[in-house]
């Protein structure tokens, strides 16, 4: 994968930090909107105008004809669950294959989504061991979720095609962390910079999406269950919780909410069927998807797409 040079992804950086101003170009060549023009985007989002049906949950078997997706550019917004190695950009952390037993890319649930949709790899924007807080104009492999840099490495190298389907898996290592959650009411604008809260890191990353992807469909995943005993006094009760007393359910309602608001689906990926009393069975650690669990999730999430 071609990496970047430092200073087209510092003319990306800054000219992100002024998305919503309107005063920036995007890193496709296309005209970035006015800021009368992403403010109308955010307000038709959130009034339940973005893509079609996109305010409800893409549920699997919604429709009964699967959609033909054979051919799109799929990308992938994440976290180790979808990371492996040679499929990322080269200063990404990598988890897969080195850790776990999914030990060809074959076994990685988002080739599989691509295997039976017959959708083509975009760009694999996932890095092991980040969150969806911290400094959004962190440059490098460990920036956080809401940052430009992970934007930007959505498309292929320097002026790769935009993704058609988008989706985004993250947002676990926030929980085991245990940032602040906070609480999500209403759509509103959020800055640049360090952000520490969870909902405001999600909505200033969904605004950036929104800006720079306009005609994708970005779709917002739920996170699975853990039973990390890190976070958890009691990591065999149910359900887990870090150290703020959250739990993945928690994290999941704002999730769920946040997306919601601006007119997206969310694929409840934590209803795929990897529940807390299998774990053992579906992770390799509590945390990460074993073989049999990216399948689980596999399934679950090309029959959202196919179905939606």
């Amino acid at each position: 994968m071609k990496t970047r040079s430092f200073l087209s992804l510092t003319a990306c950086v800054l000219s992100l930090s002024l998305l919503l101003s309107g005063c920036s170009s995007l890193s496709g060549g296309a005209e970035a909107p006015s800021a009368s023009q992403t403010e109308e985007t955010q307000s038709s989002r959130a009034e339940g105008g973005g893509q079609e049906n996109a305010s409800k949950s893409a549920s699997p078997e919604e429709s009964s004809t699967p959609r033909d997706l054979s051919g799109l550019k799929f990308s992938i917004l994440g976290d180790s669950i979808s990371t492996f190695d040679g499929y990322i950009p080269t200063d990404y952390n990598i988890f897969y294959p080195g850790n776990g037993d999914i030990s060809s890319v074959e076994k990685t649930w988002w080739w599989q989504v691509m295997d039976a949709t017959g959708m083509e790899l975009n760009a694999n924007a996932s890095s092991s061991n980040t969150t969806i807080t911290g400094d959004s104009l962190d440059t490098t492999g460990s920036a956080p979720g809401c940052s430009t840099k992970r934007m930007i490495d959505l498309t292929p190298g320097d002026d790769g095609p935009a993704p058609d389907i988008l989706i985004v898996f993250m947002g676990t290592n926030d929980f085991l962390r245990s940032v602040q959650l906070g609480t999500f009411t209403e759509p509103s604008p959020q800055d640049e910079g360090v952000v520490n809260d969870f909902c405001d890191a999600y909505e200033l990353m969904i605004q950036k999406l929104n800006a720079l992807y306009p005609n994708a469909e970005i779709y917002f995943c739920t996170l699975l269950e853990t039973n990390a005993g890190d976070v958890d006094e009691y990591p065999q009760s149910y359900p887990a919780t870090n150290k703020n007393g959250n739990t993945i359910g928690d994290f999941n309602a704002e999730i769920a909410t946040i997306a919601s608001a601006y007119s997206y689906p969310v694929i409840d990926v934590h209803n795929c069927g990897i529940t807390y009393e299998k774990l053992e069975q579906y992770t390799s650690d509590g945390v990460h998807p074993n073989a049999e669990g990216a399948k689980l999730i596999a399934e679950y999430i090309t029959n959202a797409l196919l179905y939606y």
